[in-house]
């Protein structure tokens, strides 16, 4: 399966050939892996939604967006903490771990609460976590609508927030809730390729570590 590519026209192989080679303290060669993550989510992501958002029909579409923009925010945050998805059989229910065996979240819910909580382009909402991933990624995955008071829309105000309470409800933009995770996607790209600090992780090493950490597991698991 060496073959396999896992981010567009990169693969398996290609991955453990640069992984070698990495180091955490030096800038050598991240610019590189960093373009493993971003095709890999520009290509089963971000075109994705962006094609959607293109149709303009406004009937119903922005359901679908929001859908996958939860699985990004699922999938950006596995990354940044260096976690996987795992069920555990015996308390039955999802745990994400580390590869070391020490486990982050015991939930998926507690993924959207460190997103929304410490992700800089969205902590100024005070969006809870809790309430997002319930009545809203719950909502539409198991329902096809969200829930309590939610709403997605298109901003026709062009106010350039992608959240906003308004009238008891809790509004989401739908192309600006897009424009700001493509904005988290190109600060936490520059945090890995320079080596810089990033939210609450303040040791360059540990982000690029949780970095490489993921991409073993995908092509472990692939």
């Amino acid at each position: 399966m060496k073959y396999m590519r896992i981010a567009e026209k990169l693969t398996i192989r290609q991955w453990k050939e640069l992984d070698k080679i990495l180091n955490n303290k030096e800038n050598v060669c991240w610019e590189y892996a960093f373009r493993f993550f971003e095709e890999r989510i520009e290509t089963r992501y971000l075109k994705p939604i962006e094609a959607i958002l293109n149709m303009g029909d406004n009937k119903g579409e922005g359901f679908a967006v929001v859908n996958l923009q939860c699985s990004l925010i699922e999938t950006i945050e596995s990354f940044i903490q260096g976690c996987y998805s795992e069920f555990n059989k015996k308390k039955r229910f999802t745990e994400w771990k580390k590869r070391n065996g020490d486990i982050i979240f015991t939930s998926n819910k507690k993924i959207f609460h460190s997103f929304f909580s410490k992700r800089s382009e969205f902590v100024k909402y005070k969006i809870s976590g809790k309430e997002f991933y319930k009545d809203v990624r719950c909502g539409l995955l198991h329902e096809t609508q969200t829930k309590k008071g939610w709403l997605i829309l298109t901003d026709t105000e062009k106010s350039n927030y992608s959240y906003q309470e308004k009238n008891n409800f809790k509004i989401i933009y739908r192309e600006i809730f897009q424009l700001e995770l493509r904005n988290l996607i190109e600060r936490y790209g520059k945090a890995i390729i320079e080596g810089k600090d990033f939210d609450e992780i303040s040791n360059k090493e540990d982000l690029r570590q949780n970095f490489r950490d993921k991409f073993n597991h995908i092509c472990k698991q692939s």
